[in-house]
């Protein structure tokens, strides 16, 4: 093989990964996903703080189950110190087709310490989704959330 060739060929495999992430349209993403941090007092849902998370299943199965993802961060954008810094959930409810599901989640486990104010939860996606009919959809990484 030519110089000329390798490097053509190493430029087009460049450029290839480079761009793969963008082959999923957003259409084509199964779900939606949305979360505000909450620190109400007498809540029956947590001691400390939650988070109310609503998901809606995109897709044309039923859903048995899905593990969501996501950081918190204080007002200025910092990690926030009260708590570990990436947090995760598994969530085993059946979501039917173009159907929502909302709950608070407690964080209580979670914390550290009593947050003096208000988190941000920010890069919230879901990790992965279980169909009641064996198939699954993953994204481990988050690389949807960017889009």
């Amino acid at each position: 093989m030519t110089n000329r060739k390798v490097f053509i060929l190493f430029t087009m495999l460049f450029c290839l990964g480079f761009s793969a992430c963008s082959f999923m349209p957003l259409n084509s993403v199964p779900y939606m996903v949305a979360g505000d941090f909450v620190m109400e007092e007498a809540c029956e849902e947590y001691s400390v703080c939650g988070i109310d998370l609503l998901f809606f299943n995109q897709s044309d199965k039923r859903v048995k189950n899905f593990s969501i993802v996501f950081f918190l961060f204080d007002k200025d954008g910092e990690p926030a110190r009260e708590c570990s810094n990436r947090i995760s959930f598994d969530i085993e409810k059946t979501v039917e087709a173009r159907d929502s599901f909302s709950k608070c989640l407690s964080l209580d486990k979670y914390m550290k310490f009593f947050p003096e104010e208000l988190l941000w939860v920010d890069y919230l996606y879901v990790s992965r989704i279980d169909y009641e009919d064996g198939t699954f959809w993953e994204d481990p990484y988050g690389l949807v959330a960017f889009k």
